[in-house]
């Protein structure tokens, strides 16, 4: 009986000692569903100024273009770029002696014979809450029948930008 009841022992204890030591696998998955919000800000406009401080590099003369000098304030928190700009308005003449401004615009026109036609694929970035002066290489023309009078004359353009963030 006792070597009936060592071995029963032993088995026990060979039992649990195994169980312990054995390895344990187990997997576990589990799946839901619900809803999730997000929202996007609103892209605040820019602010467009003549530039007070810099000078086009280059001038405008009948039949060519010249640089557009603005001063752009980013009212965003993050960084805009400029990718396109338009004429968004009447030209003023300030200057000269017979240039006229175009009152009328866009019909009829001054004899300045300057505008902005609409220019794409700018690369231009303006850090977020941020004011600089933008130079735009010849984005500014003079037709070959602008007035003599408008020899020293300056010019300022309304313009529109277009902007991705």
């Amino acid at each position: 009986m006792r070597r009936r009841t060592a071995l029963v022992l032993l088995i026990v204890c060979v039992a649990a000692v195994g169980g312990i030591a054995a390895p344990a696998v187990a997997f576990f998955s589990s799946s839901g569903t619900g809803t999730g919000t997000g929202a996007t800000a609103t892209l605040l406009p820019l602010a467009i100024q003549s530039a007070t401080t810099g000078s086009p590099s280059s001038a405008l003369f009948p039949g060519g273009t010249g640089d557009l000098v603005l001063t752009v304030a980013n009212p965003n928190p993050g960084p805009v770029t400029i990718v396109g700009i338009a004429q968004g308005g009447p030209v003023n003449v300030t200057g000269g002696t017979g240039c006229s401004s175009d009152s009328g615009w866009p019909a009829p026109v001054g004899n300045s014979g300057v505008s902005v036609p609409v220019v794409t694929g700018l690369n231009i970035s303006v850090a977020g809450e941020a004011t600089q002066v933008v130079h735009v290489p010849g984005a500014a023309s003079m037709s070959t029948t602008s007035a003599a009078g408008c020899q020293g004359a300056s010019f300022q353009i309304p313009i529109t930008v277009q902007v991705v963030q």
